[in-house]
């Protein structure tokens, strides 16, 4: 299947979803209460559910090559920093609202955009890029995000010395929900242990409703949102992630050429894809859900191209031959 129907193909049933939360909410069928409450959902429930069973699918040792986990760590905290630095220190915006648009730019739809369509254009390595990104993004740069991004309305407390920020920083690390199922599937996974199947089975269904309750939200935040006031900065975002990304997590990846092969590519083009569905969710945090749902729908849209570019920039420097 060549790259403009692997997109379309994938694209399609999250373009339907957030048209059907945009219905929903402009019918009048549901209200902001409820949207809430979906938000709170996907959030404390679907996610870490999705993260735990991402994780404990796969061997141990699969999800410890350092190489990859340094180079798209590196590469995704640069991005972060940038633009965490650019919004809070030079545009004087708030630390909470400045990590929600950093978490925007550093953070991918990897689970259920960027593994379809890997998938079908590499083949296996796809399932691996997907384990070791999923543990990146999910141990490391979502709580990061979470815990400087505390809710508008609960006062940050005031960092008395020096290092008060980064010791803040990590008690809200202890508290969060998405790193403790990533250090309970590490710890099953050490020990040999196995879920139960049922509860096994329970987890899994939680996973699979992340996407479609994180899409369907998204529609309905932007049934709201006056989007011509978040159109330059949405754009922005948009742009920012599909080349900024990924062209760091290349230029750390070229340092520390991980194996095996076709796993490089595989990250960068992890990299390239649009913001995580359950963005505008993490945006509401901060009461900027509208401009979040509206840089997702802009990124996915643009996904298409910006793909495509990286696709072939990617073939042209021998690191890509797609399968057959």
């Amino acid at each position: 299947m060549n790259l403009a129907a692997a997109i379309a193909q994938t694209s399609a049933p999250l373009f339907l979803l957030i048209a059907a939360g945009w219905l929903a909410v402009r019918a009048g069928y549901l209200g902001g209460a409820s949207l809430d409450g979906l938000a709170a959902f996907v959030l404390r429930v679907c996610l870490p559910a999705l993260i735990f069973s991402a994780v404990s699918e796969f061997p141990l040792h699969d999800l410890l090559d350092a190489r990859y986990l340094a180079a798209y760590a590196l590469g995704s905290l640069g991005m972060f920093g940038l633009v965490l630095g650019l919004a809070w220190r030079l545009r004087k915006m708030e630390r909470g609202d400045a990590a929600v648009l950093a978490l925007g730019v550093s953070c991918s739809n990897s689970a259920f955009m960027g593994f379809p369509i890997l998938h079908q254009l590499l083949g296996p390595i796809a399932s691996l890029a997907l384990a070791l990104t999923v543990v990146v993004e999910n141990s490391l740069m979502l709580p990061l995000c979470l815990s400087l991004a505390q809710p508008r309305g609960q006062p940050a407390q005031p960092a008395r010395r020096r290092w008060g920020l980064l010791l803040q920083t990590l008690r809200a690390l202890g508290r969060n929900q998405v790193l403790a199922a990533i250090a309970l599937a590490l710890l099953l996974q050490a020990s040999g242990l196995r879920t139960p199947r049922p509860l096994h089975d329970a987890i899994g269904l939680l996973a699979q409703a992340s996407a479609p309750a994180a899409l369907f939200f998204l529609g309905g935040s932007l049934a709201g949102t006056p989007l011509r006031r978040s159109l330059v900065p949405a754009g922005t975002l948009s742009l920012a992630k599909p080349f900024g990304h990924p062209l760091l997590v290349l230029l750390a990846m070229l340092w520390l050429r991980p194996g095996p092969s076709g796993l490089a590519a595989a990250g960068v083009l992890m990299a390239a894809m649009p913001m995580l569905s359950s963005y505008p969710v993490i945006g509401r945090l901060r009461e900027l859900h509208g401009l979040c749902s509206a840089a997702v729908l802009l990124a996915t849209a643009a996904a298409f191209g910006t793909l495509i570019v990286w696709v072939a920039a990617l073939q042209q420097a021998g690191w890509l031959h797609l399968a057959r």
